[in-house]
């Protein structure tokens, strides 16, 4: 199995295994992957399983996604060792996955009234 993660950003280390369930990220708490970070939108992208690879699917949002450093606008296939970047957050893809690291997807979640309504600080290009 898959997995994501954090290496850069207020949460770095952070480790999420993909499942094979499409798994959602953005700054929202209902997010599979929440991501702490005022330049990413409550919904920003997904990844999803799509027969023996995966996709990550971007939603429309402020900042946009890149994937090793190139916006990207459609979805896209992840290889190993992909960087994502999500506003000032970089998430890197891992084509295995890591059975000794824990799991984020156990932690709680922060879901603050301001931070959910905190509007997405927008970054000019």
């Amino acid at each position: 199995m898959a997995s994501v993660v954090i290496t850069s950003g207020e949460q770095a280390g952070s480790y999420f295994p993909l499942a094979h369930r499409p798994l959602s990220a953005g700054r929202d708490p209902a997010r599979d992957i929440q991501i702490i970070d005022p330049k990413v939108s409550r919904k920003h992208f997904m990844i999803r399983r799509h027969e023996d690879h995966y996709v990550l699917v971007p939603f429309k949002s402020l900042n946009g996604v890149h994937v090793n450093g190139t916006q990207i606008e459609a979805e896209v296939v992840l290889n190993d060792l992909d960087k994502i970047t999500v506003g000032d957050t970089t998430l890197q893809f891992q084509a295995t996955d890591d059975a000794d690291r824990t799991s984020a997807l156990d932690k709680f979640k922060k879901a603050t009234p301001d931070l959910r309504e905190e509007r997405t600080i927008y970054e000019k290009p």
